[in-house]
């Protein structure tokens, strides 16, 4: 039932072009590609074959849900996640702090159902980008990220 369900979602959205604007997260999967692109005051989802996505999902800067590196732990990670019917897609990226680390960074997309994660796809080896960009972002718009209670809110 998920499954059907998770699919007749997927094409119940409507293909576009690929992300306009710049880039701020891409990576490979398969034969597919995963963007976040931002345009205009928007941030943009895209999922699928190279210029036909599956997926397309638009969502405000001021609204979107970007969590940035706490500043702890063995990895530099970021998440950006957009809402879609009942469904979050939580695209997320991770390096290793280690300066003498040899793994590339990593990434990819967690869909969840509430709580429950449906689906995770991980991002081919040495593909997935940086997310630095969404911070300047948020901090361009007015935005302070709250550390304490993990939310972004108007700077004073």
């Amino acid at each position: 039932m998920r499954a059907t369900l998770f699919l007749a979602l997927l094409a119940a959205t409507p293909a576009h072009a690929a992300c306009q604007g710049d880039e701020a997260f891409s990576c490979q999967i398969g034969a597919k590609t995963l963007e976040v692109c931002y345009w205009k005051g928007m941030l943009t989802y895209a999922y699928g074959p190279e210029g036909k996505p599956e997926l397309f999902l638009n969502e405000r800067l001021e609204t979107v849900a970007f969590t940035p590196w706490p500043g702890i732990g063995s990895s530099l990670w970021e998440t950006v996640a957009f809402q879609n019917v009942g469904y979050t897609y939580e695209v997320w990226t991770s390096v290793e702090r280690d300066p003498e680390a040899t793994e590339p960074r990593s990434g990819g997309v967690r869909v969840l159902q509430g709580d429950a994660t449906v689906a995770e796809l991980t991002c081919d080896r040495g593909t997935a980008t940086s997310m630095d960009g969404l911070y300047d972002l948020k901090a361009g718009i007015g935005q302070c990220w709250d550390l304490e209670n993990q939310t972004w809110g108007l700077c004073n």
